[in-house]
C-alpha cells in the first residue's frame, strides 16, 4: 500500500510575510506521528495491521493547512492568487519528489529484474504527471503490504489525488469569492458552504463506492477528497471554536485515541476508506481544533518536530528503500532489515531535505515564470528518462518473447524421460528468457470467456475430425491446451477435434468458493451448462485438472467449507460424465515451487539450481480433492505427469534449459516440451 503525506505549506500569508503566523510545533509532532504509523506498517505490516490510516491523518492535515490558508487570503484580500498558489507547490513538492523519481529509474535498471521494467517505469510516467492514482486504481492494485514484486513508486498515488483536489479547490473558493462579491456577504461563509458542498458529495460517494470496487476506491480522488475537505472546514472554524479546558483534553487525547485504535484495529480486511474512514479522520480533526496544551507539549518534542519537519522526504524515500532492500536480498518480508531500511530512509530524508527541499523553497525566485519554468523543466526531464526507459524496455522484452523454441538444445521434459533421456548442452539461453517466463501462457483468449461467446473460437482440428477431446477446468486444466490444440492439427493425424471449455478461476465443480465469506457462484453455475454442452457433444475423451486448495487459498483468497465438499463437488460432474459412458483423463494437480522462479532465475542466471525446490516440499499435501473425486468412477482415470516436472528428490526450475513454471502454472514452453508424455499418458498417442 502506499500512503499520503502532507505536502502543503505552513499557514503563512501568500502576500505578506510579516503576517506570517507562528508555526504550530504540534502539527509538525503529528506529522511525525502519521509518517511513523506509516513507516511501521510498511516495515512489517503485523506490527500494526492498519498503520495505512496514515494516509487519513496526512490529508486532514493537509486540507487544514493548505485551505485554512487559501481562507485566510479570501479573507484578507477578497480572492485567491492562484498563480502564486501554484508557484509554492512547485518549489515545496517537485524537486525532492523529481530527485526521488530519478533515483528510483537509474535503481530500475540497476537492481530490478529486466521483467519489471516496463511496469516500473511506465508508473514514474503516470507519477512524474501525477496520475499515478488513477494508473492503481485501473490495475487494482492490492495495498495490503510491501513485497519484492511491489512498485517501487506506486505510493506516489497520494500525492496525484492532494494535487487533483489542488487543481479543483483553489477555483472553487475563487468562484464563492466572486459570488460574495456580487451577491455581498462574507466570503469565508461563502467559501465554507462551497467546501462543505465537495466534502459531503465526496464522503457520500466513498461510502456508497468502496464496498462496489474497494481494490479502486483505495486509490481514486473522488473516495479522499473529503477527507482533506474536512481538514479545511476545520481550519475555517478553528477562530470560532472556543473549546473548554476538559473538551479540549477530551478531544486533543480522544481524537489521539481513536488514530492509535484505527492502526491497531483496522486492516486490510476491510473495505477502505468507505465511511470506515471517519474515525481516523475525525481523530485527527479532533486533536488540530483542541489546541490540547498536554498533549501539544508531547507533539512539540524536538525529536518529533525534526521528523515531522523531514516527512516528506522521508514519506518519498521510505517506500522505495524497501522495495529495493527486498529485492536485494531476494526476500519476502523485510523481517530482520527493518532497522537498515529504517536508517537509510531516515539518512536519505535529512539529506534530500537539507538539500533539495530548502534550497528551492527558501531561493524564492525574482519572477513567478522562473517558478515555472524550472517546474516544466523536471516534470518534462522526468516524462523523457521514463517513457525513453520504457520504450526501449518493451522493445528488449519483445525481442525475448521470440526466443521460446523447441529444439535439440531445448529439450525441456524430455530431459527427464526414464527410458531415453535427451541430454541438454549448457551455455544456451534459456527458453522462455526468464524476463519473459511470466508471460509464456497458453491460449489466454480462450480461457478468459464464457460458454456462449468462446466457443467457436477454441476450437482446435480439423471440422470433419471424427473423434473429439474437450478441456475443461481451471487454468490448470488450460496450461495444456497448447499440446494438445497441436496433436489435434499434427499429431492426431485429422482424427481429433480439441474443444477448450475452461476458464481461469474456474474449477469445473458443482461446489462454489467462497471470498470473505461470499459465495461465488458464476463458475458453478456455468459449470452445469458445460455439463450438458459436453453431455450433447459425447466426446470420446475429457481432461481436467485444477488448482489445490492450497492454490487457490494462497493466489486467489478462495475457500471451501471442507475438503469433503470439494470432492463432493467434483464427483458430481464427474459421476454426471461417468453414467453417460464418457472416458475421463484427470491430471493430478502439478507440483508448486516454492517461490517465483522467473524472477529467482532472472536475479541468479549463473546458478539456476538455486531456484529449485525440494520434491517433498514442492508436490505437498498427498490429498488431491479432484484426483480423489475420480477415484471409484467408472471410465474415470487419474494421471500423474510428476515425474516428467521432478527429479527423485527436487523439482528444478529449469528442465532440459527450458524454465519449467511461469508462477503456479508451467510455462507453455515447458509443456510443448511435454506434449508427447502427455499425449502418451493420455492414450491418445
Amino acid at each position: 500500500m502506499a500512503v499520503a503525506l502532507v505536502t502543503g505549506e505552513p499557514p503563512v500569508a501568500a502576500a505578506r510575510a510579516a503576517e506570517r503566523p507562528a508555526v504550530r510545533a504540534d502539527i509538525q509532532g503529528l506529522r511525525a506521528l502519521a509518517v511513523a504509523l506509516v513507516i511501521c506498517y510498511h516495515l512489517r505490516p503485523e506490527w500494526l495491521p492498519g498503520g495505512f490510516v496514515g494516509v487519513d491523518v496526512f490529508f486532514v492535515l493537509s486540507g487544514f493547512l493548505i485551505i485554512g490558508t487559501l481562507t485566510g487570503e479570501v479573507r484578507r484580500t477578497g480572492r485567491v492568487g492562484l498563480l502564486d498558489f501554484y508557484a509554492r507547490r512547485i518549489r515545496r513538492l517537485l524537486p525532492a519528489a523529481t530527485a526521488v523519481l530519478l533515483a528510483v529509474t537509474a535503481a530500475v535498471f540497476a537492481v530490478l529484474p529486466e521483467s519489471r521494467w516496463p511496469t516500473v517505469l511506465r508508473e514514474v510516467l503516470f507519477s512524474a504527471v501525477n496520475a499515478q492514482n488513477w494508473l492503481l486504481a485501473v490495475l487494482s492494485n492490492d495495498y495490503g503490504h510491501a513485497t519484492a514484486g511491489a512498485s517501487p513508486v506506486q505510493h506516489f498515488w497520494s500525492l496525484a489525488v492532494e494535487e487533483q483536489f489542488y487543481l479543483v479547490i483553489p477555483l472553487v473558493l475563487l468562484a464563492a469569492a466572486v459570488l460574495a462579491a456580487r451577491l455581498g456577504g462574507g466570503p469565508v461563509r461563502y467559501a465554507a458552504v462551497a467546501v462543505g458542498v465537495v466534502t459531503v458529495a465526496s464522503f457520500a460517494f466513498s461510502a456508497w463506492y468502496t464496498p462496489v470496487d474497494p481494490g479502486a476506491a483505495y486509490f481514486v480522488t473522488p473516495t479522499r477528497m473529503w477527507e482533506l475537505g474536512i481538514g479545511g472546514l476545520a481550519a475555517m472554524a478553528l477562530h470560532r471554536l472556543r473549546p473548554g479546558r476538559v473538551a479540549r483534553a477530551l478531544l486533543g487525547w480522544g481524537g489521539l485515541a481513536a488514530v492509535l485504535a484505527s492502526a491497531f484495529w483496522f486492516s486490510t480486511d476491510l473495505a477502505f476508506p468507505g465511511w470506515v474512514a471517519a474515525l481516523p479522520t475525525f481523530g485527527a480533526v479532533a486533536m488540530l481544533v483542541a489546541r490540547e496544551d498536554s498533549l501539544a507539549r508531547v507533539l512539540g518534542l524536538r525529536p518529533l518536530t525534526y521528523v515531522g519537519d523531514i516527512s516528506y522526504s522521508l514519506y518519498l524515500w521510505h517506500w522505495p528503500v524497501i522495495v529495493f532492500v527486498l529485492e536485494l536480498t531476494g526476500r519476502e518480508s523485510l523481517a530482520g532489515y527493518e532497522a537498515p531500511a529504517a536508517g537509510a530512509s531516515l539518512v536519505l530524508a535529512a539529506v534530500s531535505k537539507h538539500f533539495v527541499e530548502d534550497p528551492f523553497r527558501r531561493r524564492r525566485p525574482a519572477r513567478r515564470r522562473v517558478t515555472y519554468g524550472l517546474g516544466a523543466v523536471m516534470v518534462a526531464v522526468t516524462v523523457a528518462v521514463a517513457s525513453g526507459g520504457w520504450a526501449s524496455a518493451e522493445s528488449a522484452l519483445a525481442a525475448l518473447r521470440g526466443r521460446s523454441v523447441i529444439d535439440a538444445d531445448h529439450p525441456g521434459a524430455l530431459a527427464l524421460d526414464p527410458g531415453r533421456p535427451l541430454s541438454a548442452p549448457t551455455g544456451v539461453p534459456l527458453a522462455p528468457a526468464p524476463a519473459v517466463a511470466g508471460e509464456d501462457w497458453p491460449h489466454d483468449d480462450c480461457v478468459t470467456r464464457d460458454l456462449a461467446d468462446g466457443l467457436k473460437s477454441c476450437v482446435f482440428g480439423k471440422p470433419e475430425a471424427p473423434r473429439t477431446l474437450v478441456v475443461v477446468g481451471d487454468s490448470h486444466a488450460a496450461q495444456f491446451s497448447t499440446a494438445l490444440a497441436a496433436f489435434a492439427r499434427r499429431g492426431g493425424g485429422d482424427q481429433w477435434q480439441v474443444h477448450l471449455l475452461a476458464r481461469n478461476g474456474c474449477p469445473f465443480s458443482t461446489a462454489p468458493p467462497t471470498e470473505a465469506g461470499t459465495p461465488l457462484t458464476v463458475c458453478s453455475e456455468e459449470n452445469l451448462k458445460k455439463l450438458d454442452h459436453i453431455r450433447d457433444l459425447a466426446p470420446d475423451l475429457v481432461v481436467t485438472a485444477a488448482m489445490s486448495p492450497e492454490s487457490y487459498l494462497k493466489d486467489l483468497k478462495w475457500t471451501w467449507e471442507s475438503t469433503a465438499d470439494m470432492v463432493d463437488g467434483y464427483r458430481t460432474v464427474l459421476s454426471a460424465l461417468s453414467d453417460a459412458a464418457i472416458p475421463v483423463a484427470v491430471i493430478r494437480e502439478l507440483p508448486r515451487p516454492e517461490r517465483p522462479v522467473a524472477p529467482c532465475l532472472e536475479r541468479r542466471p549463473d546458478d539456476p539450481a538455486d531456484c529449485d525446490t525440494p520434491r517433498e516440499r514442492a508436490v505437498g499435501s498427498p490429498s488431491d480433492p479432484l484426483a480423489d473425486a475420480a477415484t471409484g468412477l467408472p471410465g474415470v482415470r487419474v494421471v500423474d505427469l510428476t515425474d516428467w516436472i521432478c527429479r527423485a528428490d527436487t523439482c528444478p526450475a529449469v528442465v532440459g534449459n527450458v524454465v519449467v513454471y511461469r508462477d503456479n502454472h508451467l510455462t507453455d514452453t515447458y509443456v510443448r516440451s511435454l506434449a508427447d508424455p502427455l499425449v502418451a499418458a493420455l492414450g491418445l498417442g
